[in-house]
């Protein structure tokens, strides 16, 4: 597994030159992508070119899949990224019942045939409210149920979840692609109060990346979701990560 950072912790840090200059000199050579940037395919792709990162996986939210499939799929081909994820369905078109789910997950599976016959995988990234339910019925379930589409977890919202992260990556170990490596405290506030640097939270991360070696995660995507300090973060995650993989080898 590599350590690679996720370009939302630095979406307050100017444009996507500005957040892949700053990544990048904080030691990463590999990123994953948050939607368009209000560019065109080849904008995008020249400025990801320029940094000198690589694009190991895209994130695209629900609107940008329905309305600019062919720019997704452009943008993935002009950057030799074959990992697409859907990390986000917004409050006022998020189902409430198995039905309205039953009809996310077979839309994903139809773009997950789309984006198949261009060599790129697609994979759903969890939050909270798609976790609720009795195990083996919450929304999460019934989407890795179409067996086409793939998981990204993440970790810091199976925490705040009440779940165990290593039981439930183990659960469907088979299906995650990658992961983000957020961490959290619990106690420590209300909302985006209590997300942590990496190792700073409550997180087995030792059973966490266990169980993610039996997996076929490739990626562990450093990932804070209101960063004080973006260069902190970013240095702290992958020192961090970098020194429980050396140490469970």
């Amino acid at each position: 597994m590599r350590v690679s950072a996720q370009l939302y912790t630095v979406r307050q840090c100017g444009d996507l030159s500005d957040q892949l200059r700053l990544v990048a000199a904080c030691g990463f050579t590999d990123v994953e992508t948050t939607g368009l940037h209000d560019l065109s395919p080849q904008q995008m792709a020249r400025i990801v070119h320029q940094s000198g990162l690589n694009v190991r996986s895209a994130h695209f939210d629900w609107e940008e899949f329905d309305t600019r499939f062919d720019e997704v799929v452009e943008v993935l081909g002009l950057l030799e990224c074959q990992v697409a994820v859907m990390p986000w369905l917004a409050p006022q078109v998020r189902p409430d019942t198995a039905r309205g789910w039953m009809a996310v997950s077979g839309q994903l599976s139809e773009w997950a045939d789309q984006l198949s016959e261009h060599g790129i995988r697609l994979a759903y990234h969890n939050h909270d409210f798609d976790l609720v339910g009795n195990p083996g019925e919450t929304p999460l379930d019934q989407i890795l149920a179409q067996g086409k589409v793939y998981w990204q977890p993440d970790v810091g919202w199976l925490q705040a979840s009440g779940l165990d992260p290593a039981a439930t990556l183990t659960l469907h170990a088979d299906r995650i692609l990658s992961v983000h490596a957020k961490d959290i405290d619990p106690d420590a506030g209300t909302g985006d109060e209590c997300w942590r640097d990496l190792g700073e939270g409550v997180v087995d991360w030792g059973a966490t990346l266990n169980a993610l070696a039996h997996s076929n995660c490739t990626d562990l995507f450093v990932e804070h979701d209101e960063s004080s300090n973006h260069r902190r973060t970013l240095n702290t995650g992958r020192m961090f990560l970098t020194e429980q993989l050396i140490g469970a080898t």
